[in-house]
Formats: C-alpha cells, structure tokens, sequence
C-alpha cells in the first residue's frame, strides 16, 4: 500500500523543482544578499538571546535585592517607632501620675512634636482617682470620672493586664477600636473614635500614688503612614525613579491578621484598609477592634509559609507567577517579608510583634526584553544596512547603465512626461534595452492620446444626455400636497424646517428667523403667517437694510400732518397697517441704534407713537424678523442690543444653506426650472446630465436666490430644448476669464460677441510681439487671459477657446506654451497646472 506524501515532503520537492530556477533569475547583489543574509542574521539573533537571558537574570537580581531592601527598612523604621513608643511611656512611669502633673508631661510632649498619642491613661489598682488623657488636635483633654463608663471599651478592663507586668517591662497590643466622650456646645453626645495600639507598663507607686496600669496608644493609622511613607516618592530609600505599576505593603500580626496596608502618602487621615492585600486571597474580614482586617485561608500556603518564617524571626522573597497576566501588565511579581521586633523588656530578647509584607510588580523586566528586542532590531538591521551597502557598491560598476536607464524610466510620471530616453553608453546589449524601451513608450504615447480623446468625447456626450429627473417631478407632485407646499425640498434639514414652522404657527409669539442670504426666510416668514390664525390678516413685510435711519422709522411707525417739512398729511406705518396681523421685519440687524431702541419699546407694551405724535396707538402685531448674520456676533461688538435680541428671539427658525442639502438642488432644479419656462416663453425644458453635475458640484455662496437665478438664465438663453453645461453661467464663470475687449459671461460661454446689456471690461495689455510669433490662432486668442490669470489648467484651455476643442489638441497647444518658454508645467495627472514662467 502507498504511503501518502506528508506536507513536508510536498514543500521539500516543490522547492527542489523551483528554487534553482528562482536563484537564477535574481540579478548579482540579490544572490549575494541571499547568500549572506541568512547566515548574519541568524547569528545576530543568537548573540541578542543569549545576551537577553543574562540581562534578564541580573534585572531579576536587582530587583529582588531592592524589594527585600525596602521590606526590611519598612520593618526596621516600625520597630524604631514601637521602641520610642515604650520608651515614652516608661517616662511617663517614671514620674508622678497624679492627674495634673501627667496631664502636663503630655502636653508638653505633644506641643514639643513629639508622637501624635492619641490616649494616656492611669488607672490605680486600688484606691487613688483614675487620669484618662485623650489628645484633640494640639490640646489634651481629661475625661471626667463621671463619663468613664461611657468610654468603650472600659479602661478599668485593662487592670487584668497587671498580673503580666512588672515595672520597667512593656506589653504591646493588637489594633483597637476606641471611642470617647468628647462633648462641645454644639453637641453634647460627640464621641471620638479611633484604631489605636496601646502599650502597657506597671507603675509601682510611690506612698503618695498608688500602684497601678499606665498606658500609651498610639492611632494605627500612624503606623500605617510608616509604610505608605516608605512607598511613596517622600521615602528615605527613593533613589531612583520608579514606574507606576502597583505597590503596597501590608502588615500582620504573628496570628496571620492583616491589619492594615498602606495607602497613598497624601491621604494621611483615611481608614484602615487591606483591600489590596485581599487581592488573590479568600478568609475571614473584619475582627474585634478591627473591622478592616483579614485573615487569609490556610490553603494558600505561601502566605502562611511567610507567617511561620516570620514567627522564627526570618525574612524572605518570593517570586509569584501572575494568575492574569493581561490585567495587571506583568508576568510576575515580588512578595517580600521581614518580622518587626519589640523589646518588651529592655534586659531581655526582643519578641515578634509582627510582620511586614511588601508586594512589588514591576515592568522592568518587561521593558528591558522590550529593550533587547529593539536593540535586536536595530543590530540585525545595521548590519542587514552595511552588507547590503557593501553588495551595492560591489556591483554598482556592473549595473551602473541598467539603473540609469530604470532611473529615466522612473522620471516619467505622466504620460504627457513620457519622452524617449538616450544613454551615453555604448554596448550591443544596452542599446537593444534602450531602444526596446523607447518603441514602447512611442506606442503607449499613441494608444494613451487615441484612448484620452476617446473618453473625452465618450464623456462630453453623456454629459449632453437628457438628465432623468422623474423621481424629482413625484416629488414636486408630493409637496403640493403636503402641508407646506410653498417649502420645496427632500431630507431632514427640510423636514425639520417644515416642523419648526408648523410649530411657530401654533403659537402667536414673535419668531426670529435666521439664515444665509438666499436661503428662503421671506417665504418662511409667509408660511408661517399662512399657517398661522392671522392668516386672514395682513402680512406687511419692511426691509431695514433698504431704509436709512428716518425713513424706516416712518415706514415702521408712520407720522402726522406736519411732522415734518414734508408729511403733508397722516401716514399709517407699518405696525398700524399690520394690526392684527403680522410684520416681517427683514435684515433686522441693519436697524440703527435709534430704530432699535423705538423697536424694544414697541414690542415691550404693543404701543406705538407716530412720528410728530404725543398720543400712542395700541396694536396687536406678531413679529417676525429675519437676519443673514450671527446677531451674537453683534452683540458683542454692541452694534446690536441684547434686550431686543432676546424680545424677538422667542421662538428661532434657522434656514438651511443650499451646499447643506446638496440632495435637493436636483428638485430645485426641476421646480424652478418650470418656473422659468414661463418667463422665457419656452416649453418642455430638461436638464443635460453635465448641466445638473455642474448644477450639483456648485457651492451656491447666493443659495437658493443665486439657484433661481441661474435657472432662469439657462432657460432664456439655452439654444435647444435640453440645457447643455456651458448653458448652466454660474457666478463664478462672469469673472473667471477676462479678455481684453469682452464681459467673462461671453467668454465663459465661447460666444466672443458680448451682450448689449454686460457691462465693459478695462482693456487689458497685449502679449509682447516676440510671443506671437508661431502661436496658432487659438494661442493667440487665450494668452491675455493666461497672463492675467497667471495659471491655467488643460479643461479650463478648453472652455477658454471653445468646449469643442479635443484633449489632444489643447495638450499639444499648452505644452508648445512651455516648449517656448511662456508657462511652465506643475503637478501630476488630474492635477497638472501650467503657470506663467518667472520671468
């Protein structure tokens, strides 16, 4: 039975047959290179592993030695606090504890800077009055006998401890939770609450003072501090900047407890907290005296294994895989740890009081492999760099011709560029290349003229096509039948205007309607008062912009005989002719100061006074005004007031600009241009593909007034019953080029007859003589606008001398301008200009 072929094997014949064959074909440098690159490479690889591991290992070492260093310092700096905590309190022992006298001696000790104590306390064994000192702020306060029983938990419980102690010997407790009456004015039940570790002594009396318990607690937050100070950037041991990954300590009693861990160094005054050293851990929360703390499960047993050491008086670190590498960015992390001693006795041993827990995660190691990598990186490719520069240089002399000649072809970026190539070398196999290369290229520049004039023409008559624009004609049948028919347009923006429309006719307040010129505010203002229950009342429309000062006070307000010189009777203005209607107040920010002024009266009481008049009329007019600028632009420059701006402003209506809906110049088109038909006195006007792409590609900076107009000018002036592109005069073509005895509009349109009505162009001064030398016809009649111009591109060369003019012909004519000195050729493809030379 035949075995079937592994991949292996199929790989291992494909690259027998094939690999010769593809070696052959490289040139010179590349078998070089595939000789020599495999080999250096995989020797820079090897060198950067190996020098990697041992980087790696050192780091690892570093690291550990610094952990450990920290841990230990955090231990050590507890043990010098705990130890001047007992030295402390065997002071106070040591001198009268009668009420005053120890109120004093703590008081001086905190005023001094001493540890911030937060109890001091002694209670007699039999007979003598108790002191019970607690520290608030800067100030020591005694607690009244009276309201001892209210102190939790009862000092006098702590008398138990005096069987274990004797004088000159201090026991240490485990964290507390303390609460004391501390009554102000405002508030006789204030209690003050705190962690505390207390540290007990025996005072043995003096026949004067009885023997009793002496105790000092200091707050566990204090203690906490300790390790927060020595994991923040203040720490003695901060040597160095470090990164940000996590780090805390944590510290634990010799029951396995975490108390508390340390927190950020600027928060000195927060709770007690383990939630960072719970991380990973399952056990018990919250004990007697200490809600915070947490004692972990017996199966994890590294945790436990670091108790137990601690407990022997041993310090250790242990390196600890990450469960979720992805979360916390590091692949491992240090778990460090050190007992902290207290001398209880000053003659004997000290005892392990607890233990201190550092946890460090660091990217050191991450980074360094980072780094390695990049220096991998940057070796192999160096050295890829010098071998290939070598290879280059070897075998530049041999194919010095060939890359000149691939240069050269590389020059041509276009095909109006393309031009036959000829190399000062000799040599049968190069000039058979070079001439091969130059048949193509004389090919490629004849099929590319011959498909260019092609497309043109394929182009110029689609362009020519009668546009389908039935789906605009249902519409326009559509909005006749909509609530708004005078509003014509598809989309949202349309939508929403329609909205705000209906929704400002439902209510009689004043609207101010704003929105670029052109856009349709008049006919806004209308269907508002169509749709609105003034309806049947008059709609008188004032433009501010067209009145000066005094006459659009007389338009608005109106006057009496004899108000002036010339009021040679009674005038009603326009509030009065409006009562009970509406008034359109448009370009209301060409309004004077003076007119707005008597505006805000006005629509502040609905009252008017004639001109010439002491007697108000009463009138009930709606207002709406409109404005093509940013009135609040206005205000600022105080060329407009607020007040008034806010009067009028009740309900706003912003109109659309037209290069905002480009989607409804199409049904624009169609409706007006059925509107023009009327006034040209034509019948069954359309739209050629090319004239609506032009129609749709303008900006239209006079919007839907500027569409109108253009419209209606195409329609007058269009020579058949489908208008072409160059029928289609937009505002830009008047004065794009210019020529020296003709308006732009005739030139735009290649009719070189100028209208009766356009007005006449400077004349402009002729070429110099020396360039009409040789120039055809059609250079001849273009050059003044070039030159005025100063730039040309091959389309607009062609609208210049006629639509008609093929591609071909107007590249020949604009590269024979260069040939002779008069342009110069900029940019590439679609984008290639011909600018007028320096000189």
């Amino acid at each position: 039975m035949a075995s079937t072929p592994t991949s292996g094997s199929r790989m291992s014949d494909w690259m027998r047959r094939h690999l010769p064959g593809l070696v052959r074909r490289l040139g010179l440098r590349g078998k070089l290179l595939l000789a020599l690159m495999p080999s250096i490479v995989g020797i820079l690889l090897f060198t950067g592993w190996a020098s990697y591991r041992v980087s790696d290992e050192f780091i690892d070492i570093a690291l550990g030695r610094t952990v450990r260093q920290n841990t230990m310092a955090v231990a050590h700096e507890m043990e010098q606090y705990l130890d001047g905590c007992r030295t402390d309190l065997l002071f106070f022992a040591g001198g009268p504890t009668g009420g005053a006298s120890l109120r004093d001696e703590f008081a001086r000790l905190i005023k001094a800077g001493g540890k911030p104590y937060l109890e001091l306390c002694y209670l007699p064994a039999s007979g003598g009055e108790p002191v019970v000192l607690v520290r608030q702020g800067d100030d020591v306060r005694a607690v009244a006998p009276d309201a001892l029983d209210r102190v939790r938990p009862n000092p006098f419980a702590e008398l138990d401890r005096l069987g274990s102690l004797t004088p000159g010997r201090v026991i240490v407790s485990d964290v507390l939770d303390v609460s004391y009456p501390m009554p102000s004015e405002g508030s006789a039940n204030r209690f003050k609450t705190a962690n505390v570790v207390r540290f007990y002594t025996a005072c043995p009396g003096n026949g004067e003072e009885p023997p009793g318990l002496l105790f000092l607690s200091v707050e566990a937050t204090t203690l906490r501090n300790i390790l927060s100070w020595y994991n923040s950037r203040k720490s003695p041991l901060w040597a160095y900047p470090r990164s940000d990954e996590l780090r805390f300590s944590y510290f634990l009693n010799h029951d396995g407890w975490i108390l508390f861990q340390s927190e950020d160094y600027d928060k000195q005054d927060g709770e007690l907290t383990t939630f960072l050293a719970r991380e990973g851990f399952d056990g018990s929360l919250g004990k007697p005296g200490n809600a915070a703390a947490f004692r972990p499960n017996e199966r994890h047993t590294l945790y436990w294994e670091a108790v137990a050491a601690m407990d022997k008086g041993e310090n250790g670190l242990a390196r600890v895989s990450e469960p979720h590498p992805q979360e916390s960015g590091v692949d491992f992390h240090y778990f460090s740890y050190a007992p902290v001693y207290f001398k209880a006795d000053p003659a004997g041993p000290p005892t392990i009081y607890g233990g201190v827990v550092f946890v460090d995660r660091s990217q050191l190691p991450i980074i360094a492999g980072y780094k390695n990598m990049d220096v991998m990186f940057f070796v192999t490719i160096g050295g890829i760099v010098v071998i290939s520069v070598l290879i280059f240089l070897f075998g530049r002399i041999l194919t010095k011709p060939i890359r000149e000649l691939a240069a050269r072809m590389n020059t041509l970026n276009s095909l109006e560029e393309m031009e036959e190539i000829h190399l000062p070398y000799s040599g049968y196999d190069i000039t058979v290349f070079q001439d091969s290369i130059n048949n193509i290229i004389r090919r490629v520049k004849q099929q590319v003229l011959e498909i260019q004039a092609k497309d043109e023409a394929i182009l110029n008559v689609n362009k020519r096509e009668r546009a389908t624009l039935d789906r605009e004609r249902e519409l326009l049948v559509e909005n006749e039948l909509s609530r708004i028919p005078e509003i014509v347009g598809v989309g949202s923006a349309t939508a929403n205007l329609k909205v705000n429309i209906l929704k400002a006719a439902q209510v009689d307040v004043d609207v101010l309607i704003a929105g670029e010129t052109g856009t349709g505010k008049q006919l806004v203002a209308e269907a508002v008062h169509a749709h609105s229950s003034r309806a049947e009342k008059p709609f008188i429309s004032i433009n501010c912009g067209a009145l000066d000062e005094n006459l659009l006070l007389d338009a608005l307000f109106g006057h009496v005989k004899g108000a002036f010189s010339e009021a040679k009777e009674d005038r009603n203005g326009a509030f009065v002719e409006a009562d009970g209607g509406i008034l359109f107040l448009d370009e209301i920010q060409s309004a004077s100061p003076k007119v707005q002024q008597s505006l805000l009266r006005a629509l502040a009481s609905r009252k008017i006074k004639p001109l010439g008049s002491d007697r108000e009329v009463t009138v009930d007019v709606r207002i709406l005004a409109a404005t093509n600028v940013d009135i609040q632009s206005l205000i600022e420059d105080r060329t407009f007031r607020e007040d008034l701006y806010y009067r009028l402003k009740v309900i706003s209506i912003n109109t659309p600009a037209l290069r905002e809906n480009r989607e409804n110049i199409p049904l624009l088109a169609v409706y007006y241009l059925k509107q023009a038909e009327a006034l040209a006195g034509r019948e069954h006007l359309d739209l050629s593909k090319g004239a609506l792409a032009k129609l749709v590609s303008h900006d239209w900076p006079g919007n839907v007034r500027e569409l109108v107009n253009c419209i209606t000018r195409a329609a007058v002036m269009a020579e058949t019953d489908v208008i072409q592109p160059e029928e289609i005069r937009l505002e830009s073509d008047f004065s794009a080029w210019p020529t020296q005895s003709q308006p732009a509009e005739a030139i735009t349109n290649g009719n070189h007859h100028p209208s009766p009505d356009a007005p006449s162009a400077a004349p402009a001064p002729s070429a110099p003589a020396e360039t009409d030398t040789g120039l055809n016809s059609r250079q001849k009649e273009a050059w003044d606008v070039i030159r005025r111009q100063g730039t040309i591109t091959r389309k607009q060369y062609q609208d210049l001398v006629g639509g008609n003019l093929p591609t071909r012909t107007a590249i020949y004519d604009l590269q024979d301008f260069v040939k002779r000195g008069l342009l110069i050729k900029k940019g590439k493809g679609p984008s290639t200009r011909y600018e007028l030379t320096g000189d």
